[in-house]
């Protein structure tokens, strides 16, 4: 025992994810993404350990999670029903005759985490983040440069247009 998603994944050229995908289809997983359960076949080749940091306090404090290790028989027998049954067990399904028909392609994690649940941020997410932390580090400046800077130069501009308005008028 002692292999992860991640770890089995590199001996198929697969991410966590598409793995955790792949055992699902030939029958060692079930439930969705981020909430796997080991199935019969796949209690054989693996083993779930529960964890909890335990703390105390409120519960976002106190995570808790579950780990899969998989023997090293796993990939051979994987393999061997990859053989017997390419497809895997989900080949009539109706979402991947979806996926098949709309042309969709799985989302694949890249970043290297192997975290399921936990999908990388888009570009309109990551720069409404930067302009919210860049707006909450400009605040506390902010009003200290519009009383000390910008409103006296505002108002010595002008009370110089008021005089040149002044001399104007009275030149004529």
């Amino acid at each position: 025992m002692g292999k992860s998603a991640r770890v089995l994944g590199w001996e198929f050229g697969r991410t966590a994810r598409e793995m955790n995908a792949l055992l699902k289809e030939h029958g060692y997983l079930d439930g969705n993404p981020g909430a796997y359960g080991l199935t019969e076949k796949g209690q054989q080749y693996a083993e779930e350990q529960y964890h909890s940091r335990g703390t105390g306090g409120y519960a976002q404090y106190n995570p808790s999670w579950e780990t899969r290790t998989w023997s090293d028989e796993t990939a051979a027998a994987l393999k061997a029903d990859m053989q017997v049954n390419p497809g895997g067990f989900d080949v009539g399904s109706s979402s991947a005759k979806e996926e098949d028909h709309f042309g969709c392609e799985p989302f694949v994690d890249r970043s290297g985490s192997g975290d399921d649940d936990s999908p990388a941020p888009s570009w309109k997410e990551l720069a409404i983040g930067g302009a919210v932390v860049g707006a909450l580090l400009i605040a506390p400046h902010a009003k200290p440069l519009w009383n000390n800077k910008v409103k006296p130069a505002a108002k010595k501009l002008r009370d110089r247009l008021a005089k040149q308005e002044s001399a104007e008028s009275t030149d004529s």
